[in-house]
């Protein structure tokens, strides 16, 4: 019984081996959104004398347990549906492997951007992805200078 339960575990892992390193990069995007979450609520309660574990509640733990569930479950399946079902037909047009996954792995870790961007916008006021998109304009303009 035991060793039966090992052989389905290891297939449905082997069956998931090629999403796991885009489920990694969505769970460390979520894990840094909740490390500038955690700063953005204690900057927030810095003059009430709070402490800081005071900051981190249950409830935002539970929701952030759940919010990994649903981005590695959405990960997985379109994994699934890329894999079994549209993978052939995305594959006459576009010769990347598991297009369709890594643009929903790349969506989750957007949104991600976007919150830590909002956490420390709010804190010290600044916002990097305007300061990045600044940037990159300012290199476009002089690397169109040099032709």
């Amino acid at each position: 019984m035991k060793t039966n339960v090992l052989i389905i575990l290891s297939s449905i892992l082997t069956i998931l081996a090629p999403v796991k390193p885009l489920i990694t990069v969505a769970l460390i995007a979520i894990f840094l959104d909740v490390c500038f979450g955690v700063w953005r609520s204690y900057k927030k309660r810095e003059d009430q004398e709070t402490k800081f574990w005071d900051v981190v509640q249950s409830q935002g733990l539970f929701s952030t347990a759940a919010k990994c569930l649903t981005y590695a479950g959405a990960i997985t399946f379109f994994y699934f549906v890329e894999r079994f079902i549209a993978g052939d037909i995305i594959a006459h047009f576009i010769a990347i492997e598991l297009l369709l996954t890594k643009a929903v792995a790349l969506f989750v870790v957007f949104i991600e951007v976007k919150s830590m961007n909002e956490s420390y916008k709010h804190v010290t006021g600044k916002d990097i992805l305007f300061s990045f998109r600044k940037f990159i304009t300012g290199l476009k303009t002089e690397s169109d200078k040099w032709h």
